[in-house]
């Protein structure tokens, strides 16, 4: 394990010291302290199969990876920010600034610029990822980047509590060993963290799981009950998640349901073999079941009653 600081360093030294090894060690950037007399950093850093593990703590500072930056690299990797003490604020290519708190991730790419800042006190664990590994790991990397995972989630707060361990490994002088089996599992733990967070899928990938959200509810739109949780359960993915996938196409749930619903009712009304069926027994048998609400959002979408659609 390699260890370093600027304490004990004279304080005219210090912030080109650790600009240096900030550079060096993660990737080209500018550092700058908010009080330059008092600044301290310390770092740390331990190869993990094919990643590299950095635990870096420091004063407030500004940090801009800036195009001239991006130019410097041959291979720019990417690097997931998992903070375990204190929040930064960060942007990507100078987009809106994403507050990143402790228990919460980021993945930035060096390929692109960003800025970051934060307060006293703040230690970070990031983990340097192969930009081949990573293209390789989940299907759009380029969507996740800037995209603040929660742990809301579960695999979020798998891969968080990971991290956690892995940071309380990493002590200078400690002598941490971390097999390639060890990496291989916690790029599983990463893919399997972005997998969940629909914004960060390709736009091909949440077509197909719109696509297959919709059978399941058109499957069972004659159900009165049907809610979004139903759905979600038997999906096995969260309601917040299912809304999600759901609202890219611009279509919610309870707007789907609806429109199905009075498609097939308009469909049935239509048909010689449905004319002996009451108006009401079909709305019912579509899912409705209250027959003047079903009056008002039938003439609301095809512009007539119910009754004057089956005699036109």
């Amino acid at each position: 394990m390699q260890a370093w600081s600027t304490r004990g360093l004279p304080a005219s030294h210090k912030l080109a010291y650790w600009n240096a090894l900030s550079s060096e060690s993660i990737a080209a950037m500018e550092v700058t302290p908010r009080d330059a007399r008092a600044f301290e950093g310390e770092m740390l850093r331990e190869a993990v199969g094919p990643l590299t593990v950095i635990d870096v703590r420091s004063t407030a500072v500004r940090l801009a990876h800036t195009r001239a930056h991006v130019r410097r690299l041959d291979m720019p990797s990417y690097i997931l920010l998992a903070p375990l003490q204190g929040r930064m604020q960060l942007s990507v290519d100078h987009g809106r600034p994403v507050d990143v708190e402790c228990g919460e991730l980021c993945l930035l790419d060096h390929a692109r610029t960003y800025q970051l800042e934060h307060g006293d006190g703040m230690r970070t664990l990031c983990v340097d990822i192969p930009r081949a590994t990573l293209d390789a790991l989940l299907p759009a990397p380029q969507r996740a980047v800037g995209v603040r995972l929660s742990p809301r989630r579960g695999a979020v707060r798998l891969l968080t509590g990971l991290l956690r361990e892995l940071g309380a490994e990493l002590q200078p002088g400690a002598q941490a060993s971390f097999t390639p089996a060890f990496a291989q599992g916690l790029l599983g733990f990463i893919a399997e963290a972005y997998a969940g967070e629909s914004s960060c899928l390709p736009e091909s990938a949440l077509a197909a799981q719109a696509a297959a959200l919709r059978a399941r509810i058109d499957a069972r739109r004659a159900e009165p009950d049907l809610s979004p949780g139903d759905i979600a359960a038997e999906a096995g993915i969260s309601e917040r998640r299912l809304r999600a996938i759901l609202a890219v196409e611009g279509e919610g749930f309870a707007a789907y349901l609806l429109r199905r619903r009075l498609e097939r009712c308009a469909e049935w009304l239509r048909q010689p073999s449905w004319r002996d069926i009451s108006i009401t027994q079909i709305a019912f048998r579509a899912g409705f079941n209250n027959a003047t609400h079903f009056g008002h959002v039938f003439r609301e979408r095809y512009g007539v009653a119910p009754r004057e659609w089956r005699r036109e």
